[in-house]
């Protein structure tokens, strides 16, 4: 079989099954299999295709028919231009997440200043890279409650080198104990209500880590004690940047001013015009 006439059967099975962009996933697919990009499968339509490479993408059309990820097939997801590596055990970096590196980095203009970083909920790490990427002179802790995921981040900031300090634990418990604050907590927490989680894609309810997605009834429990308890380990002056779901950011700005603690307390929006992301400053002189 061809380059091209596998690509057209995979194309075929995968609308079959409901995949919404067919086409594209087969391309992703077939040129993670034979280690070549996308425009070489054109460039080659007329290959032949070896037996070994045949079942190989056969194995991975019938993985994506039956919904996984196509992130989970390939083991990896470009976030902020770096290629990162992802299992089940972490969720797959998405578009809207590079709100919270975005909205980071503009409250740090002069990226050569040295400042301390805490990214909580890190899972794979990827908002750390980004950051870690931007910002050579930032000291960076990571966090996440699942062993499997603070592995992943270490893989992901290996580049990063002794910069990078990964602990387990539950928000903040890993860092109780510091006597130094941060200038800068980033998190992405959990945010799904649970009567929602059902009504999810199957992509994300059936393959993405439960733990990572569900926040209780209504989806802020994660949020609320991030908000309330920042302060406490921010530097006057210090930003919490944490991406929300959609319709949450209300809810979080109330939250934010009523508790006194921030002097400045903003949204920011995605692609989509979704507020996505919450940027609070710890008071000046807190």
């Amino acid at each position: 079989m061809t380059i091209i006439d596998a690509l057209t059967d995979a194309q075929r099975r995968l609308a079959q099954s409901g995949i919404d962009t067919p086409r594209l996933d087969a391309e992703v697919l077939l040129s993670h299999v034979l280690g070549r990009s996308r425009a070489d499968l054109y460039l080659s339509r007329s290959d032949s295709l070896s037996k070994d490479a045949l079942s190989r993408f056969d194995d991975a059309v019938a993985r994506r028919s039956a919904r996984c990820p196509v992130a989970y097939i390939t083991g990896t997801k470009e976030f902020w231009s770096i290629p990162i590596r992802v299992t089940p055990a972490v969720l797959i970096p998405r578009p809207e997440t590079e709100t919270v590196v975005e909205e980071s980095l503009r409250h740090f203009v002069d990226r050569s200043k040295p400042i301390r970083l805490l990214d909580i909920c890190t899972g794979s790490g990827c908002v750390a890279a980004a950051l870690a990427s931007e910002l050579p002179n930032a000291g960076i802790f990571v966090s996440d409650s699942s062993l499997a995921a603070i592995e992943m981040a270490r893989e992901n900031l290996a580049f990063a080198g002794s910069r990078v300090t990964l602990l387990s634990g539950d928000l903040f418990e890993p860092v109780a104990q510091m006597k130094d604050g941060f200038d800068l907590i980033t998190a992405n927490p959990p945010y799904i209500a649970e009567e929602e989680y059902q009504s999810l894609q199957p992509e994300i309810r059936d393959n993405e880590p439960k733990a990572a997605l569900i926040a209780g009834k209504s989806g802020l429990d994660f949020i609320l004690r991030i908000i309330e308890d920042a302060p406490r380990f921010l530097l006057p002056g210090g930003w919490l940047v944490m991406e929300v779901g959609e319709n949450q950011a209300p809810e979080c700005k109330v939250q934010a001013i009523g508790q006194g603690s921030y002097d400045t307390v903003a949204c920011a929006a995605d692609l989509a015009g979704i507020e996505r992301v919450v940027a609070l400053r710890k008071n000046m002189f807190g």
